[in-house]
């Protein structure tokens, strides 16, 4: 009985030291880790503001592959919110929001647990040469309330004190798959653009065949020439020209394009080098663009890699509407067709 009862006052004392070393243990903690990726700071500040692609490269998905994911707020950037509800205890359920962003160099969220607590996790950007050094770091406070949450914010202290350790490896983990994510987009910097995502109505053009060539000015000849049949085609058949010249091709072609022209037409001559053709509706990431034909070619492969890195898929065709100007100098707008974004 007297050994029982020593027992008992070694646990009391025991009990009573670890609930005063509560008050002296840090009431906050911080982990990072990083890596450094051969990819510009753009593509992954794009990675990194989008919820949809966070399970891309997350290191906690695979823990629980049917957990359910929900999407509100913004699509990207400050207020965009995803949050999770897991099978499993280990993954739980909460929430992460954006809630600051400074373009190509950092993001900040917040995260919610629940019952379990709040964080903050933070990326910052920098350069390095042609790569970028991300830096993933994440802090949590153990506040000490003297009411009914006192025993639970005192076990938060001491996981706080062995918060690097849960944590530190997972935080790795993540890192190396947004490298290896980041790794199968082109080295293209896309700084700078901004697509707009649109819808494109069905349209009815005809069109011909532009040939291509090395040299710029042969291009601008044969474009010329391509236009002056188009519209002598359409004088001569009484078509009702409905919008501006088009230039046509599909996403991945190098070479081959056509020039086209809206227009209404319900039989088409099978005579003549001049074709319809229906392009459907579609959905379309686009942009507008004043300058030279090298400038427009460029910013066409970052339009490219932006859909890449956003997680949409080229769709079937490449258009760029000639606004004003001809093939070599002038405004167009340029439209890539996409299909849904992909997801977990």
């Amino acid at each position: 009985m007297r050994l029982l009862l020593r027992l008992l006052g070694l646990l009391l004392v025991l009990a009573v030291l670890l609930l005063g070393l509560t008050f002296v243990l840090p009431d906050r903690a911080h982990v990072v880790r990083s890596i450094t990726i051969a990819r510009p700071q753009s593509q992954i500040h794009l990675l990194l503001t989008n919820p949809r692609r966070f399970n891309d490269w997350s290191p906690w998905f695979a823990l629980d592959p049917a957990a359910n994911y929900t999407y509100s707020g913004a699509d990207s950037g400050v207020g965009a919110k995803l949050a999770w509800s897991g099978s499993t205890a280990e993954v739980g359920s909460g929430s992460q929001t954006i809630v600051a962003v400074k373009p190509d160099e950092s993001v900040s969220m917040a995260l919610d647990f629940g019952a379990r607590g709040t964080a903050n996790m933070r990326f910052d950007l920098a350069r390095q040469s042609d790569e970028t050094q991300v830096i993933w770091s994440l802090d949590s406070e153990f506040p000490l309330r003297l009411d009914s949450h006192f025993l639970g914010d005192a076990v938060g202290r001491y996981v706080g004190v062995f918060l690097d350790r849960l944590v530190g490896g997972d935080l790795e983990r993540g890192l190396v798959n947004l490298q290896q994510l980041a790794n199968t987009f082109p080295p293209v910097d896309i700084a700078g653009i901004e697509p707009q995502l649109v819808e494109l109505p069905t349209r009815r053009v005809i069109y011909i065949a532009l040939a291509s060539e090395a040299d710029d000015a042969a291009n601008l000849r044969h474009w010329n020439a391509a236009r002056q049949e188009l519209e002598s085609f359409a004088a001569q058949n009484h078509l009702s020209v409905e919008g501006r010249l088009l230039q046509l091709a599909r996403p991945d072609a190098v070479d081959d394009a056509d020039l086209a022209l809206p227009a209404h037409y319900d039989v088409m001559p099978d005579d003549t080098d001049v074709r319809g053709r229906e392009l459907p509706a579609t959905r379309a990431a686009q942009l507008e663009h004043g300058g030279s034909l090298a400038e427009r070619r460029k910013l066409v492969d970052k339009l490219r890699t932006w859909l890449l890195v956003k997680g949409l898929h080229n769709g079937e065709w490449l258009v760029e509407e000639y606004v004003d100007g001809d093939l070599l100098q002038g405004t167009t707008r340029i439209s890539i067709a996409v299909q849904s974004p992909a997801t977990n």
